[in-house]
């Protein structure tokens, strides 16, 4: 199968062996991939795949089901769905374990559907599994825009928080509060300064930046409030963090990941995908929102995007002509 693979710090597309599924998975023929930041990571040499998982990037994918491994139940061959993986992605074929498939919502069509795996897993594990969030609260987002940051505030919204995002220009702002978000242009002002002017604090704190901003994310914190770290885009220490703010404000501080979770823990993410997230895309609540597509063959240039961050919401590769209705 065609595939693109990492060689040197660099991807490259050329031929690789079609995978097999296993007891449990399924073969998936891929139409489209999302790109996401961990893939660059990867690239570059910072990310490396979990134990057993394809060295292949890719970490989400929409296609139809090709072929079923020994004990799969419930899916059906030339079914259309999407998948989040722990790699793989960047190919004309991937085996997925069952358990991490999603059947496409109505009215969302495969394009949009390979924007959808990673970004709402996310948001579920990051706001209702670790955050615990509640209706009422009020929640700070970094990357708004980002693939993962756009669909995260939309279903913060729609779970009826009160939402504050960060985003870099004065279009990608306009955007949100189209959606119903409380935008803070950090090109403007730094983005603690913006949010005092708006608000004496917030309840949840989704942060990518990382150690520099431990200390400001503990200021803005209000009592009770939970910090949540998926990233460390701006550095992996902290400097002068005051640890009494963490025991007179009750804060909780907790770090999470995805891709290195294990099938069982991404078995029960999915099932609360499907049970809480699923019904509010299917309804239009969340939309799914495509920045650009490029060829498998390209995916050079789809990183080389996302590493501008001009872009809104998720970039993708095409891998295989979406099916004409």
């Amino acid at each position: 199968m065609q595939a693109v693979a990492i060689s040197g710090g660099a991807l490259h597309y050329g031929t690789t062996p079609m995978p097999h599924p296993k007891a449990g998975e399924v073969l998936v023929k891929v139409a489209f991939s999302g790109i996401n930041r961990a893939d660059i990571l990867q690239t570059e040499g910072k990310y490396a795949p979990p134990a057993g998982a394809s060295e292949l990037p890719g970490l989400e994918v929409s296609g139809t089901i090709a072929a079923l491994g020994e004990g799969i139940i419930g899916w059906s061959v030339g079914e259309e769905v999407c998948a989040l993986l722990s790699g793989g992605g960047y190919a004309e074929y991937v085996a997925v374990p069952a358990t991490q498939l999603l059947s496409l919502p109505a009215r969302i069509s495969l394009k949009e559907a390979a924007s959808l795996p990673e970004a709402v897993a996310t948001a579920y594990m990051a706001l209702v599994m670790e955050a615990g969030i509640q209706q009422g609260e009020r929640v700070l987002l970094h990357g708004g825009t980002s693939g993962v940051g756009i669909i995260m505030a939309q279903l913060a919204h729609a779970w009826g928080a009160e939402v504050y995002a960060t985003a870099g220009s004065g279009a990608k702002c306009a955007l949100l509060e189209k959606l119903g978000v409380h935008a803070i242009d950090h090109s403007k002002a730094p983005f603690a300064e913006t949010l005092r002017s708006m608000t004496d604090g917030v309840d949840i704190i989704i942060d990518t930046l990382g150690g520099p901003k431990l200390e400001t994310h503990l200021q803005l914190l209000r009592q009770g409030g939970r910090l949540v770290s998926l990233a460390l885009m701006e550095g992996a220490m902290a400097e002068s963090v005051k640890m009494g703010r963490i025991l007179m404000k009750h804060l909780t501080i907790s770090g999470a990941t995805l891709r290195s979770r294990s099938v069982e823990e991404k078995a029960a993410i999915i099932a609360g995908v499907h049970k809480h997230v699923w019904p509010l895309v299917s309804a239009g609540a969340i939309r799914p929102f495509t920045d650009q597509v490029f060829p498998l063959a390209e995916a050079e240039k789809a990183h080389a995007r996302m590493q501008e961050r001009l872009h809104i919401g998720k970039i993708l590769l095409e891998v295989a002509p979406e099916r004409s209705e």
